[in-house]
């Protein structure tokens, strides 16, 4: 693998994935993933030291956003509402919308998952294991995922991004796939890990830069999601 070669897509990836620049999104994320249960938004509110009104708002123009009969938040990259893939974090039963979540949020959350997902050819079973460090445990061996990024950063939800990432056992399995979506991209499980990690470690270094803290806040405080840069 000539991981430089990854470069241009980690770039994009990390400028297109509002998981790794909203605050909000990434309690979401890491709320879930901690205790498996619907979150209350007053609870997400007190973990970003903000009303929950002001969430409310935010969240209206957070695309894709799940919430169950009692308006909580089940869902948002990490989900309690199933899918075909199956996202185990410390015996908690989860799933997330798309083949290469299952490879960002461990680094992204530092936290190990079980996977298990299909074939979208074939409904051939794919199982790994997954960390920060990455993956183990992979069967078949030479599974695959795709990837299909849309030509705009606010084009990038799940109607779009998610419903094009996803497992197949191997190459051959994915041609057809390949054959009806121009520009998708198939790479091996190791390979959209290793980019997964990149991507996880970009939001690390802006962290620590202060910039990202302080654009989450100013989101927040305008409110309306939207790129203000």
């Amino acid at each position: 693998m000539d991981q430089s070669s990854f470069a241009p897509l980690t770039t994009r990836l990390a400028a297109y994935l509002n998981c790794t620049q909203d605050v909000a999104c990434q309690q979401i994320l890491q709320g879930l993933a901690e205790t498996g249960q619907p979150l209350a938004l007053m609870d997400v509110a007190s973990r970003l030291q903000i009303s929950q009104e002001r969430l409310a708002a935010h969240l209206t123009h957070v695309p894709d956003t799940e919430f169950d009969h009692e308006g909580k938040i089940v869902g948002w990259g990490i989900t309690l509402v199933p899918t075909p893939h199956q996202f185990w974090v410390e015996g908690r039963a989860l799933f997330t919308w798309c083949a290469f979540d299952t490879v960002l949020f461990p680094p992204l959350l530092a936290l190990e998952a079980q996977v298990q997902s299909a074939c979208a050819a074939s409904g051939q079973s794919i199982r790994f294991r997954v960390s920060p460090g990455g993956i183990e445990e992979l069967t078949p061996t030479t599974s695959v995922l795709s990837l299909l990024l849309p030509a705009r950063r606010c084009d990038c939800v799940r109607g779009t991004f998610c419903q094009q990432s996803l497992f197949f056992e191997n190459e051959q399995a994915a041609s057809a796939f390949l054959s009806t979506h121009p520009g998708a991209l198939i790479l091996s499980i190791e390979e959209a890990a290793y980019v997964g990690r990149m991507v996880a470690s970009r939001r690390f270094a802006e962290e620590q830069q202060g910039r990202v803290g302080h654009a989450d806040h100013m989101m927040l405080q305008d409110g309306d999601g939207r790129d203000r840069s």
